[in-house]
């Protein structure tokens, strides 16, 4: 659904998992009122979301953007990075175009 957000993916996996705010609070040793602040308005950093996502027992992508990624293509995107960083920067871009060249045909 377009207009989802973090702050309602956040709500949802909160109730899916069962648990409460204060019990998230708890658990990631920030205040009741920070986690009411993310389920409202406020982004949590980069390791607050990991964390939050472990938490409720689902990926950091799909809190963030609303669709999961399979283990499959989690790894192939690992290996892709891997053989990446023995690369150029140059050669780095043109992989870069090509991976957009690609996304544009399937627009």
């Amino acid at each position: 659904m377009p207009s989802e957000t973090f702050h309602s993916r956040l709500r949802a996996a909160i109730e899916d998992r069962g648990t409460t705010i204060t019990a998230v609070a708890s658990h990631l040793g920030v205040s009741r009122h920070t986690v009411t602040r993310w389920c409202k308005s406020q982004m949590p950093d980069d390791d607050q979301i990991n964390r939050l996502a472990a938490y409720l027992g689902i990926s950091p992508h799909a809190l963030l953007s609303g669709t999961e990624i399979s283990p499959e293509h989690m790894a192939a995107c690992h290996r892709l990075f891997a053989l990446a960083t023995g690369l150029s920067t140059r050669d780095v871009e043109a992989m870069i175009h090509l991976a957009e060249s690609i996304l544009a045909t399937k627009m």
